[in-house]
């Protein structure tokens, strides 16, 4: 599709919690024209896997009129908990077939028949016949269905992303630095991990820990509806020290506990130096205090991720800019992913 052509394009990412769009046009910085979010129903998809394809289409077809939208040039993530990356070096000797050599070296790594799968891969570098690669994998139902979804809606799909390569982009857009650090999503259903190392995505690591969590025990124990105990998780249990803030502070310790573990996961298998800062994106990052949160129990430096501090166009109101900042990285990701290339 001449990609190189088109200077705008619509990211789409479709989350546990809610579809999020982000409409992003060429420029230097890209530059925003529409943002929006819409909820879907609980159980619409779940653990990366689409089970209700026409109401996900429903769904997406109202944001986008609610959104005015007319670009149809579509990119879309499918989650981590949905694929298999793999960072991996190929020793590809000069008289081989390279495309041949890494399906061979697939078969090791996709758990599935390749025939059943989308197999694509990046190639970071090459050094004595020794290739450094990105390899990617999906299970080709998966593929089809997102396909259905969009087209449904009347876009055209350019390309499907992994939420994490997109959530990579766009931090190596924003930061383009080489201290080793992680990337971290506080998401509906998951919390999504990613190394960053030698300024570039090294691997990542899904904890099943999702912010929904937080709302089905308040539920439970203050009897509320879901409204409410969105509300009530949104401000972090800091106007009290009762109920609320228990459930929050327990919820996140958690969370620390298995990210701790995955740091001594990668460590041992990339080593490379302690991790020098955290960044936080998603639902989760929207909560009062959690940096500090963070910083205190980790005792390494955390802060946000603010993409629209560094894109231009769209102006979102003062009071919901900190909460679009968090919540449609992934979208911006996967919308900026052909303009800074």
């Amino acid at each position: 599709m001449s990609l190189r052509k088109k200077n705008s394009f619509v990211g789409i990412d479709l989350g546990t919690y809610a579809i999020k769009v982000v409409e992003v046009q060429s420029g230097n910085p890209p530059v925003v024209k529409s943002v929006g979010q819409i909820r879907l129903p609980r159980g619409s998809i779940l653990g990366g896997i689409y089970k209700d394809l026409e109401v996900i289409t429903d769904k997406l077809k109202q944001l986008l009129n609610n959104l005015g939208l007319k670009n149809k040039n579509a990119v879309i993530s499918i989650s981590s908990y949905a694929a298999i990356i793999k960072r991996i070096n190929l020793n590809v000797p000069a008289e081989k077939d390279l495309e041949s050599a890494i399906y061979e070296e697939a078969e090791a790594h996709v758990p599935f028949d390749l025939d059943d799968v989308y197999l694509d891969y990046q190639i970071f570098s090459e050094e004595d016949d020794v290739l450094d690669i990105l390899l990617v994998a999906a299970k080709k139902e998966l593929i089809e269905n997102i396909l259905e979804i969009v087209e449904e809606a009347k876009l055209l799909p350019v390309i499907v992303d992994v939420d994490v390569i997109a959530l990579s982009n766009l931090f190596e857009y924003l930061y383009q630095f080489q201290e080793t650090s992680l990337l971290v999503d506080l998401g509906a259903s998951k919390t999504s991990v990613v190394l960053w190392q030698n300024q570039s995505f090294m691997a990542n690591r899904d904890i099943g820990h999702g912010m929904l969590e937080i709302n089905d025990l308040l539920q439970e124990k203050l009897n509320l509806s879901f409204e409410e105990s969105e509300k009530l998780k949104l401000q972090g249990g800091e106007k009290e020290n009762g109920v609320v803030k228990q459930v929050i502070n327990k919820y996140f310790a958690d969370v620390i506990q298995d990210i701790k573990g995955t740091i001594d996961y990668f460590k041992s298998i990339y080593g490379d130096g302690d991790v020098k800062k955290i960044y936080l994106c998603g639902g989760g990052a929207a909560v009062p205090g959690i940096t500090k949160f963070f910083e205190k129990n980790l005792q390494i430096k955390t802060e946000t991720i603010a993409p629209f501090a560094k894109l231009a166009g769209k102006k979102i109101h003062e009071e919901s800019i900190d909460y679009f900042n968090h919540i449609t990285c992934t979208a911006i990701g996967l919308g900026i992913r052909e303009l800074i290339s």
